[in-house]
């Protein structure tokens, strides 16, 4: 008795979460209506193929191919509660094992077909699943609450076992590069609906946060995750000591940071997870994330997500179909851009529309779904980036349709997250936050006819011994993730080669011999070193070795600043019309800095006291009329220097925990987090 009870039960629950995630009744009839008709036309074309399988007559046929659509699905969670422990794969042979049965049994009945035998029978439940999976596929390709849905009835099966507590676990979701100003703005546009409605009921609110220079991901990553980030001078730089450049999202480079930042109690230290982030917090459990891709400590962790997201046909067929689309939308808005002759424009050549693809589709709903499994492992805290308003951002302009479309993809990913964590085995609060802003403005190359390592080289007198490292490195960086992560499952992604998004992160940074100069560009900030000259090369020196860089730098157009290091006056940062004596707190002329804000200062200062400081410091002008900058590097919407949006970082967090004065530097922000975890671990929910 006590086991038709729990029959009834498991049923019962399939059915509800079936019908939530519908929406509503009649969408309920609907789905059951189009599985029929999907049953139906599988069905047919098992026939028209397999020869041994004939139509006796049509409406016995059309009630057979129902009966097997029927079988299936009760069938179907069964199989995942008893078979996806050990393999998605053996869920699917398990599936196609019912079929065959199925198919033989109809075979032995009065049905609307005739099966000449079982070897028929076992061709037409292969043919069928095949038909059936991609006819299905295609039906609920865009189809958000079906493709969850399906994973979250998946997840209650798989972990039924999981204690259920009312003590709240938290979800940190990143949106990268997002600025406070154009989130205001889509808020009151009504293009982020979701939390819109968050704030409006007064149970969240939303306040900004001013990150410190390097205002780029891995810095910010370190300082709230963390709580640290001394040594992160920029995105990439050179660092003299062992005569190499860093770049954060390289694997080996991001896991040497986080060896340098991490103390082993990082914000997600107590069981936390992290999901497609630069550092980890010290999450015993990692997933995307860079420091930790190749650890297999962290990584190499069964994941029912992964499986289903790469073997699964049903999950394979949608997001191939997706990533498709969204290569042939930014082909089609990148020629647009050209016919409307739209200015600035960015790089959106290949690898680019891939590398959307990746971020807009592939990483986005992967990134989804491994936050949902690990809501229903009962995690108690969990963070998550989503990059893909970052990236398309850098290439399309910071409030341009593509990038504003990002946007409203993401509120509905925020609101499929809270619909699966009412289900969860523990009750979810969020907080939702940027790492730093973006700035828009033409390219220092489209304004000045060349880039920043030319003008460098010809200041200098040695154009040829000059290395850059200017090229746009971020789509790499989570491209080699992905590739990781398939390549682990061992699904068809694991065929992709990641060897030439390693060719686009080298850029024109390779080669054996030692560079005279090196320009590494985050943005609009420049970190320019002198490899073969020890130490920090003083401005002193420097004018000697090279006469009239530093003046010819500071004077050009393009350039806001320059600092440098002086033997006699200190750290200087010097610009067109003035300079100002850093540690001396006096300014001779026009102040530089005043056009960057109350927090530059402050954050050059930090920058010129880390040990890997640029011998040369740049940050590109900046127009407080339009509120642009010029990025060093490939992008019309920049961020990891001074000027604009790029500083401009928010949190919305639940209204009950208060932020008493500004948070200023990602530190700052990593106390407040680190305060709500502990709130949220001494507290139950009603």
């Amino acid at each position: 008795m006590n086991s038709l009870r729990n029959v009834a039960h498991f049923y019962a629950t399939q059915f509800r979460l079936l019908r939530r995630w519908s929406g509503t009744d009649v969408a309920l009839v609907r789905r059951a209506l189009a599985t029929a008709a999907v049953a139906v036309a599988a069905l047919l074309a098992t026939i028209w193929i397999v020869p041994g399988i004939t139509v006796r007559d049509v409406p016995s046929a059309v009630a057979a191919a129902i009966l097997l659509a029927g079988v299936t699905t009760l069938a179907r969670p069964l199989l995942i509660g008893l078979l996806s422990g050990f393999s998605v794969v053996l869920v699917g042979i398990g599936t196609i094992v019912v079929q065959i049965l199925a198919f033989w049994l109809l075979s032995r009945l009065p049905s609307g077909i005739a099966i000449d035998g079982f070897a028929s029978a076992v061709r037409g439940a292969l043919v069928y699943s095949i038909a059936d999976t991609v006819l299905a596929s295609g039906l609920s390709v865009g189809d958000d609450n079906s493709f969850f849905g399906t994973l979250v009835r998946q997840l209650v099966v798989r972990h039924r076992g999981v204690e259920r507590t009312n003590r709240p676990g938290i979800v940190f979701i990143q949106i990268d590069g997002l600025a406070h100003p154009v989130l205001v703005r889509q808020l009151e546009a009504g293009r982020m609906p979701t939390l819109a409605r968050w704030i409006r009921s007064g149970a969240m609110t939303l306040d900004p946060w001013e990150p410190l220079l390097p205002t780029q991901t891995s810095a910010s990553q370190a300082g709230i995750l963390h709580g640290n980030n001394d040594g992160i001078p920029a995105f990439r730089w050179w660092e003299k000591d062992g005569q190499r450049l860093l770049v954060s999202n390289r694997p080996p480079d991001a896991r040497e940071i986080m060896r340098r930042v991490s103390d082993g109690h990082g914000l997600l230290a107590d069981g936390g997870v992290s999901v497609g982030n630069l550092l980890s917090g010290d999450a015993p459990r990692s997933f995307l994330t860079a420091a930790t891709v190749d650890d297999p400590g962290r990584e190499l962790r069964r994941s029912h997500v992964l499986d289903w997201f790469f073997i699964s046909p049903y999950s394979y067929l949608r997001w191939v179909a997706l990533s498709i689309g969204e290569v042939v939308k930014e082909l089609f808005q990148a020629q647009r851009e050209r016919f409307a002759r739209i200015e600035p424009h960015g790089a959106r050549a290949f690898p680019y529309p891939l590398a959307r693809a990746a971020t807009n589709v592939l990483l986005r709903h992967l990134a989804t779904a491994l936050v949902i499994e690990e809501m229903y492992r009962g995690a108690p805290s969990i963070y998550v980036d989503f990059v893909d308003y970052d990236e398309i951002a850098h290439h399309s302009g910071v409030e341009r349709a593509e990038a504003l479309g990002a946007l409203g993809g993401l509120d509905k990913i925020i609101a499929l997250i809270e619909k699966a964590a009412a289900d969860a085995p523990r009750p979810y609060r969020f907080v939702v936050l940027s790492d730093h802003g973006q700035t828009p403005g033409a390219m220092f190359r489209q304004r000045h006819t060349k880039t920043l390592e030319a003008v460098i080289g010809e200041l200098a007198g040695d154009e040829s011994g000059v290395r850059a490292a200017t090229s746009h490195v971020e789509h790499s960086g989570r491209m080699n993730a992905l590739a990781s992560e398939g390549m682990r499952v061992g699904g068809i992604v694991g065929g992709l080669s990641r060897a030439p998004f390693r060719r686009a992160d080298a850029g024109k940074e390779g080669g054996d011999q030692l560079p005279t100069v090196v320009v590494a560009a985050s943005g609009n900030l420049a970190q320019v070193s002198f490899p073969k000259r020890p130490g920090r090369f003083t401005k002193e020196a420097m004018d000697e070795a090279y006469p009239g860089l530093v003046d010819g730098l500071r004077r050009h157009p393009g350039i806001g600043l320059v600092m440098v290091r002086s033997q006699g006056d200190g750290t200087l940062v010097m610009g067109a019309g003035g300079v100002r004596y850093l540690d001396q707190g006096r300014v001779d002329g026009l102040d530089p800095i005043a056009p960057f804000g109350p927090y530059a200062a402050p954050g050059l200062a930090r920058l010129d006291a880390m040990a890997n400081c640029g011998d040369l410091v740049i940050v590109s002008q900046f127009d407080r009329e339009s509120g642009e900058v010029a990025a060093f590097e490939e992008q019309i919407g920049s961020h990891g220097g001074l000027g604009g949006w790029q500083t401009r970082g928010f949190v919305i967090h639940p209204a009950d925990w208060r932020v008493a004065e500004p948070i200023v530097g990602a530190t700052a922000l990593h106390a407040y987090l680190r305060a709500w975890l502990a709130d949220a671990a001494r507290s139950s929910s009603a």
